[in-house]
């Protein structure tokens, strides 16, 4: 059975949190430049790429994130490519961390609910 990604975290584990706050400052220029210049279109792309490392559980995911905005005599572009390390898990889930993984720290903030609740009982 297949167990989808978690869309949010994973846009938030890509780059260590960089990409997600990098494309939300794109699409910011890019509209501001769509609304300067409104007979002309800026275009915002992300590209990942999802390739298999070794023989493990982990696949690297190679984001490119470009963009094209207009400016009053032509358009300025810029790309940025980086990589980011995913674990798989069962079903196919992508996250930064294994899912099976032992807390051996046992940090509060990464307890469940019910966790927290014996443990204040």
């Amino acid at each position: 059975m297949s167990h989808p990604t978690n869309v949010t975290a994973f846009f938030e584990d890509l780059d260590g949190g960089v990409l997600a706050e990098r494309l939300g400052t794109i699409l910011s220029h890019a509209a501001a430049a769509a609304t300067d210049n409104p007979k002309k279109k800026a275009k915002v792309s992300l590209e990942l790429t999802v390739e298999n490392i070794g023989s493990g559980s982990q696949v690297g995911v190679i984001h490119k994130l470009s963009f094209k905005v207009p400016t009053a005599h032509g358009t300025t572009a810029e790309d940025h490519t980086t990589e980011t390390v995913m674990y798989v898990n069962q079903g196919g889930e992508m996250t930064l961390e294994p899912k099976n993984q032992f807390d051996m720290i046992g940090h509060q903030h990464r307890k469940t609910t019910q966790q927290q609740q014996e443990n204040d009982q």
